[in-house]
């Protein structure tokens, strides 16, 4: 039995097991998937798996001391961990200009380039969880604030499209501070299993469009935008899930034959 997040989880996951004899229980949010394992703990009722985000907080590192059957996502979430993996690479070259991307020093090099501009995103996602701030990160349009000839992040602009947005939200200046790491955070965000660098999926997939119309590619704004991709790298990312490392280690909790047919 492997508890997730929500149907998403459910649909890439089953694709990726699909041989296996697994049953799927969307718990609708992260705290309630946490909560079932936690019970399903205590009642010692076999073998089961709760698959997570680890997003921005604790609340998984806390949960994973009490529980050995959570199993969250390399990186932030199942899109950033494919979006690291082989399934982010062939996306990229799949959607991308073969010319732009070896003028740029190849597919790697690219996706290394795109992460750069998340940083600043990624310390101002863990500074809004360590002072509850409230950001409405998803009320702003992040490809909007990116330059498509430089490739780099609008800072400031971003910080204060957060703050129109936000109720009782710092000064512009706090955020830029945060972001650029002038104000250290209690704790950076890190992946445990070592995935760098760290990120949202649906961040990368804004900046990965916003590339794709110029500065990677060649693509129609209406051709890539991020639903799009992210249902494409969901599709192109199930056997990499299957024949990672992470996938092996979810079939192992739930002792489960690992054995590729």
């Amino acid at each position: 039995m492997v508890i997730t997040e929500g149907p998403t989880d459910v649909r890439v996951l089953s694709r990726a097991f699909h041989d296996k004899d697994l049953v799927f229980f969307p718990a609708s949010t992260r705290s309630l998937a946490l909560e079932a394992a936690k019970q399903l703990g205590q009642w010692r009722l076999g073998n089961f798996a709760c698959v997570v985000d680890r997003d921005f907080d604790h609340e998984v590192e806390v949960a994973e001391r009490e529980e050995s059957s959570i199993h969250a996502y390399v990186n932030a979430d199942m899109e950033a961990m494919l979006a690291v993996s082989k399934a982010g690479m062939d996306l990229l070259l799949e959607l991308g200009s073969a010319e732009k991307i070896e003028g740029l020093g190849g597919v790697k090099n690219v996706i290394d380039r795109l992460s750069q501009i998340l940083e600043p995103i990624t310390r101002l996602r863990r500074a809004n969880v360590e002072n509850g701030w409230g950001l409405a990160f998803d009320q702003v349009d992040l490809g909007g604030k990116i330059d498509r000839k430089l490739m780099t992040l609008k800072l400031r602009p971003y910080c204060a499209a957060l703050v129109d947005k936000t109720d009782d939200a710092p000064d512009v200046s706090v955020l830029v501070d945060y972001a650029s790491g002038v104000r250290d955070l209690n704790h950076e965000p890190l992946c445990p299993k070592g995935s760098k660098p760290y990120f949202r999926g649906r961040d990368f997939l804004a900046v990965l469009s916003v590339a794709l119309l110029g500065f990677c590619g060649s693509k129609r704004s209406q051709s890539v935008t991020p639903d799009n991709l992210e249902g494409a790298l969901r599709l192109a990312g199930a056997y990499d899930i299957r024949i990672s490392s992470w996938g092996e280690d979810l079939l192992e909790i739930l002792g489960v034959e690992t054995r590729m047919l």
